[in-house]
């Protein structure tokens, strides 16, 4: 009886591998994660030069304004879902939605509504409708745990300035 006690008390060895493998696939995963974080914001920072230089020059298309500025907040976005993912190791299915739809937005404003096809108009607006009723009904949405940092603003309003 003692002897079969301690077998099954004794993990088999695969399942040592399989624990020894995983830490290190996360570990390069991690790596790697990190270094798409570097190059996000190496992106951002390309977009927001470009941003200026075409705000500055002499012909100024609106149009690549607004797209270059939506695009700053998918990239903004994008390291967000980044960061969650290697502080929680799961992938928010809620912020990929919303990534989905800020990008779809922003290539009908590139390519111009107006000179877009009415099907693909209206094939897009379904997809943006279909993916908002997701967000909202679905129940896609993940709650962090209370570990996670609530927002707490840079400059806190001090009740000496609110008196005066």
């Amino acid at each position: 009886m003692s002897e079969i006690m301690q077998r099954e008390r004794q993990p088999e060895f695969y399942f040592w591998i399989h624990s020894l493998i995983r830490k290190y696939v996360e570990i390069t995963l991690d790596i790697i994660l990190i270094g798409l974080v570097f190059v996000t914001f190496v992106f951002i920072g390309k977009t927001i030069y470009n941003l200026a230089e075409n705000i500055y020059s002499e012909k100024t298309d609106i149009a690549f304004i607004i797209s270059e500025i939506m695009f700053v907040f998918i990239l903004i976005e994008v390291v967000r879902l980044l960061i969650i993912y290697l502080q929680y190791h799961r992938v928010a299915i809620d912020t990929m939605v919303e990534i989905s739809i800020v990008s779809i937005l922003r290539e009908l404003i590139l390519n111009g509504v107006l000179h877009t096809r009415p099907v693909v108009v209206l094939a897009t607006s379904v997809l943006i409708i279909v993916l908002m009723l997701l967000l909202r009904v679905g129940g896609i949405r993940y709650r962090l745990p209370d570990t996670y940092p609530e927002y707490r603003p840079f400059f806190k309003k001090s009740h000496r300035s609110l008196g005066r």
